[in-house]
C-alpha cells in the first residue's frame, strides 16, 4: 500500500519527543518494514522551513501554512465576518489553513502516485479538509479537552474550545476512527456518533546499543526512584510535589529523578518546577532533573531505578508506562486512565487514585519495601504484559483495518 501520515509533530524534529512523535515514527518504520510505501506530512509552523528530507529510511514532508496566507481573507468573505475578525476567529482560520495545507500537498502527490488511504490524528483536526474519494482514518490519542480540565499546555480556554470542535468536525468526516484507550473512546464516540476501533500502541524495541553516558555520570551509585515524560500538571507532577518531601525525609538514601521537558505550568502563581523544589525543603538537594533523551540513553535510566511514578491526571495509553514495563520495571500509574489496560493492581504494577498524594507516598514505600523475589515477580509480569504489544500483532490489526476501509471504497 501507499499510504500517507500526517502528524503535527515527528521526531525527526528535536522539539518532538513525545508520544504522537514517536508513534508515527514507530509506525512508520513498521510499515515500511513491511513493505509499504510511507510519506509522512509533517505541519511545522510559519516560521519554519517547508522542505522534502529523508529521515533514516522515512520520506518526511515539512509543510507550511504561511502560503496559505489568503485563506483568512476567503473564510471572512465566505462568513461575512470580516467585521468580527477576533481571536476566537483567528484560532479557527489558524486550524483550518493548516489542514488546508497539509491535503493540499497529499491530494498533489495522490495525482502522481494513488495514494491507497490517508492516515490522520486527531490532534489538530487534520482530517477535516480530506480529499472526499480517498479513505481515511483517524487516530485518537487523547481527549484535549480533558487534557485542558487537568492542567492543560499552556494554551488559552478560547484556543482550546475552536480546537475541540474542530477535531471533533474532522472526525466526523473520517471514514474510521481508532485509538488505543477504551476510555477515551468511551467519552468521544457520543460526541462523534460513530464507533471507535480500539488498537493497542505497539512496543517496539529501540535499535541500536544503549548509552550508559548519562547514568554514569549522574545516577551510577544512587538509589532513585523516577519520573520521565512532560514534567506538567497534566503528567502528575503537582501530585508527586505534596508528597516529595516527606518521601524524601523517610528514606535518607533516596533519590527522585526527573526527565523530561519542562512545561510552563503555574501553582498559585509560582512555576510548577520551582513549586516541586520549594516543596521539597531541605530534601530537595536529592532532586535531579535530567532533560529530555532520547531512548538508548533513557533506557539505562529506567532500568537502574528502583521504581517508577507515572501519577497522570489524565492519559491515554501511556507511552512511558509501555517502555518501563517493557524494561521489567514496577510502575506506579492512576486509576481510569490508560494505565488500567496494561496494569494489574498488585500483579504487574500498581494503581491508585488520581491525585492522592497520600496513596501514592503509601503505595512508594509498600514497593520499596517489598522482597527480591516478590519484586522479581512483578517486573516479570510486567514485562510479560508488554509483549501482547508487538507490532506484529497489534500494526497487523491496523493493517487489516486499513484494508477493510479500502475495500468498502472499492465496492
Amino acid at each position: 500500500m501507499n499510504i500517507a501520515i500526517a502528524t503535527p509533530e515527528f521526531v525527526s524534529e528535536k522539539i518532538f519527543d513525545g508520544g504522537l512523535a514517536n508513534y508515527t515514527y514507530k509506525l512508520a518504520k513498521w510499515l515500511i518494514s513491511q513493505g509499504h510505501t510511507i510519506t509522512v506530512y509533517l505541519a511545522v509552523e510559519e516560521n519554519q522551513n517547508v522542505e522534502e528530507l529523508q529521515f533514516e529510511n522515512i520520506k518526511v514532508i515539512k509543510i507550511s501554512n504561511k502560503d496559505y496566507a489568503w485563506l483568512t481573507g476567503y473564510y471572512l468573505q465566505r462568513l461575512k465576518l470580516g467585521f468580527l475578525y477576533s481571536d476566537k476567529l483567528k484560532y479557527k482560520i489558524k486550524f483550518w489553513q493548516r489542514s488546508f495545507a497539509v491535503n493540499k500537498k497529499i491530494k498533489e502527490d495522490n495525482k502522481i502516485k494513488k495514494i491507497d488511504i490517508i492516515h490522520y490524528p486527531h490532534l489538530g483536526g487534520f482530517a477535516y479538509h480530506k480529499p472526499k474519494k480517498t479513505p481515511s482514518i483517524v487516530r485518537i490519542s487523547s481527549s484535549t479537552d480533558l487534557c485542558r480540565k487537568m492542567g492543560g499546555y499552556g494554551s488559552s480556554d478560547l484556543q482550546i474550545d475552536i480546537q475541540v470542535k474542530f477535531e471533533l468536525d474532522a472526525m466526523k468526516k473520517a471514514d474510521r476512527v481508532f485509538g488505543p484507550s477504551k476510555m477515551i473512546a468511551a467519552m468521544t464516540e457520543p460526541q462523534i456518533n460513530k464507533s471507535i476501533s480500539i488498537i493497542e500502541t505497539p512496543y517496539i524495541k529501540p535499535l541500536g546499543e544503549m548509552d550508559n553516558s548519562i547514568f554514569e555520570t549522574t545516577l551510577k551509585g544512587k538509589k532513585y526512584i523516577l519520573f520521565f515524560g512532560s514534567i506538567s500538571l497534566i503528567k502528575g507532577v503537582g501530585t508527586i510535589a505534596k508528597m516529595i518531601k516527606p518521601l524524601l525525609e523517610k528514606h535518607k538514601d533516596l533519590y527522585f529523578v526527573f526527565v523530561g521537558k519542562q512545561i510552563s505550568n503555574m501553582i498559585n502563581g509560582v512555576n510548577l518546577w520551582e513549586h516541586l523544589l520549594s516543596n521539597a525543603g531541605e530534601e530537595k538537594n536529592r532532586i535531579i532533573y535530567i532533560p529530555s533523551q532520547q531512548h538508548q540513553t533513557l533506557f539505562p535510566i529506567i532500568q537502574n531505578a528502583e521504581l517508577i511514578t507515572l501519577p497522570s491526571l489524565t492519559d491515554n495509553f501511556p507511552n512511558t508506562c509501555i517502555e518501563s514495563m517493557a524494561n521489567k520495571k514496577i510502575v506506579i500509574g492512576t486509576k481510569g486512565n490508560g494505565f488500567d489496560q496494561l496494569i494489574e493492581d498488585g500483579k504487574n504494577g500498581f494503581i491508585v487514585e488520581v491525585d492522592d498524594h497520600s496513596a501514592l507516598l503509601k503505595t512508594i514505600d509498600n514497593v520499596l519495601k517489598l522482597d527480591s523475589n516478590t519484586k522479581k515477580e512483578i517486573e516479570n509480569k510486567a514485562g510479560q504484559r508488554i509483549e501482547k504489544l508487538h507490532p506484529d500483532i497489534v500494526l497487523n490489526q491496523l493493517v487489516d483495518l486499513y484494508k477493510e476501509i479500502i475495500n468498502e471504497y472499492k465496492n
